[in-house]
């Protein structure tokens, strides 16, 4: 009688099968998988940023091109004989970004024009060419 108590009593005191740690891995598992997810989406957000303003700045470079033709050819409505160098103009200011323009003779009576927008990283051109007098 005294060996069935044992056993009985044994069997009492851990009724529950050992799982030694599954709490902890299961934590484990789970903060591995959130780690990896915010890893990734960060990483996504910093590469669609750098493509934004990569984005922005070309077509910056090509705005402020823009400005220096459109400065060139305001100097030649003034005046005619205007073959010179426009810039570099920061616009707007204190925007560290540039126009500039260099108005030379082409031929037959033409004006050739070289007008430079930079923004960022990138460096954008335009030329046009302007017959004067018909």
């Amino acid at each position: 009688m005294t060996h069935a108590r044992f056993a009985l009593a044994k069997q009492r005191k851990n009724p529950r099968p050992p799982r030694r740690g599954a709490a902890l891995l299961f934590a484990i598992f789970v903060m591995t998988v959130t780690s990896t997810l915010v890893i990734a989406i960060a990483d996504s957000q910093t590469l669609r940023f750098s493509a934004l303003r990569n984005t922005r700045d070309w077509d910056e470079a090509r705005y402020l091109a823009e400005a220096g033709l459109h400065h060139a050819l305001a100097q030649l409505e003034d005046n005619v004989d205007y073959r010179s160098k426009i810039g570099p103009v920061e616009f707007p200011a204190g925007s560290n970004h540039y126009y500039s323009a260099q108005l030379s003779d082409g031929p037959n009576g033409t004006v050739v024009i070289r007008a430079q927008g930079d923004a960022g990283q990138f460096t954008r051109v335009l030329f046009a060419t302007v017959k004067q007098g018909g």
